[in-house]
């Protein structure tokens, strides 16, 4: 069960959530792209996104390679969905997250080229408005790329991050001079920016200029990106995440019976909270049949329980990313609770204490990257909560079942497992 269907377009996961909407990550053919599927509807909402139509043709003819390009825009199940360039690293906020702040030489690297694409931009009159760590976008060979340039009509014109209040092109220099002073100190700039004492004299120079309180007494894009270039020598980015990779296509298989899927819809909550309770069994399919038992010397109860408590901190803080650390990339189960954590998402909701208590796990069939398990386990009590922590619904525990899960071994060749099918156990 997929969360929404694009055509031509296979939708792989979500990686969040942002101002405009949720965002997908998806497969296109031969490459990885990104999905914004885009909230909001009505008049204002179709006049904003005929804009953005207008700006992303604008965007496209730039040529600049720093920038993440809307393809293509579509319409699906009533949303409208933007169709955009896929980064293989990540973004610079979660690299800064990781390593709390950067070399001068690497600040160089990042903000020269975001410089000279706003240069390209700010000449088509084109403003971004809201650039930070978060809209920095790493390639595979870490090139930063600038993403949402063109979709500021989606957003409200009041919001620029300026705090002098300024709409134009200079709130942008400002903002890169804030993410300069970001990357060297891992704080935002206050009143008064302070840099290291080891910023090279020139860069603090070039950032503080930017970071001018007077509009008018900062530089251009333009100059700003020819000074940052001449301050210290630019050096690559380290202690970049490995690149995503495109998902090799599933292997055929065999046909055979599948239940009919759990369908979660917007309009039917209390479905959506049946097929909370019902836990590992969402997407269930039927199980293999058994075979002869290798055995392994793992402690399977350990192992499903770790999956699960990944799954509960998923659902308890709203992070779906956190669910590819528990399923197959590209499996149905993983899909049904990214499906269901959107639903909880357009409640404002998030699932406080879904989590199972494991009895007991033991392999059926167990091979060095596939495993076969007969579990008995318990859904524990949990509520529903708002995000001011008002609780909507409380659920009681679920009684001991048995169910048969499917592990397959973490492809990127670690000894971590992953979940990639369940069934109801005999």
């Amino acid at each position: 069960m997929r969360a929404f269907e694009v055509p031509g377009h296979e939708v792989l996961e979500l990686l969040g959530y942002g101002a405009t909407g949720e965002v997908w990550r998806a497969r296109r053919g031969a490459e990885l792209v990104v999905l914004r599927r885009l909230a909001g509807d009505g008049q204002q909402a179709r006049d904003a996104l005929a804009e953005v139509r207008r700006q992303a043709t604008v965007v496209r003819s730039l040529t600049s390679r720093h920038l993440v390009r809307v393809k293509t825009i579509t319409r699906v199940q009533g949303d409208d969905v933007l169709v955009l360039d896929h980064a293989a690293c990540g973004s610079l906020e979660a690299l800064l997250a990781e390593r709390g702040t950067l070399t001068p030489g690497e600040v160089v690297t990042v903000l020269a080229p975001l410089a000279e694409a706003l240069c390209q931009a700010h000449a088509h009159d084109l403003r971004h408005r809201r650039l930070s760590a978060s809209r920095v976008l790493l390639a595979a060979d870490g090139m930063p790329m600038l993403d949402g340039l063109g979709l500021d009509p989606l957003h409200d014109p009041k919001d620029s991050l300026d705090p002098t209040g300024v709409l134009g092109a200079t709130a942008d220099v400002w903002a890169l001079g804030a993410l300069g002073h970001r990357m060297l100190t891992g704080t935002e700039p206050g009143h008064v920016p302070e840099l290291p004492a080891t910023t090279p004299r020139p860069l603090a120079d070039a950032l503080l200029s930017a970071l001018d309180p007077d509009p008018f007494a900062r530089p251009r894009a333009e100059d700003l990106a020819a000074t940052l270039l001449a301050s210290c020598p630019a050096a690559p980015l380290t202690g970049l995440p490995e690149p995503v990779q495109l998902p090799a296509p599933p292997a055929p298989r065999l046909p055979r019976a599948v239940p009919k899927p759990l369908i979660v819809t917007a309009a039917a909550v209390a479905a959506l909270l049946a097929v909370v309770a019902l836990g590992w069994t969402w997407g269930a399919r039927s199980a293999p049949a058994t075979a002869s038992v290798t055995r392994v010397a793992t402690d399977w109860v350990k192992v499903v329980a770790d999956l699960d408590q990944a799954r509960s901190s998923a659902f308890g803080t709203g992070d779906a990313g956190l669910l590819t650390q528990v399923y197959r990339s590209g499996s149905d189960l993983l899909r049904a609770d990214q499906a269901a954590m959107a639903q909880l998402r357009s409640r404002h909701a998030t699932a406080r204490g879904l989590a199972h208590r494991v009895l007991s796990a033991a392999p059926a069939t167990a091979t060095h990257d596939r495993v076969q398990l007969t579990v008995r386990e318990q859904l524990s009590a949990y509520t529903l909560v708002d995000a001011r922590g008002v609780v909507l619904e409380r659920h009681n525990a679920g009684p001991v079942q048995q169910v048969l899960l499917v592990l397959v071994r973490d492809p990127e060749g670690s000894s971590g497992w992953r979940l990639e099918e369940v069934g109801q156990g005999a």
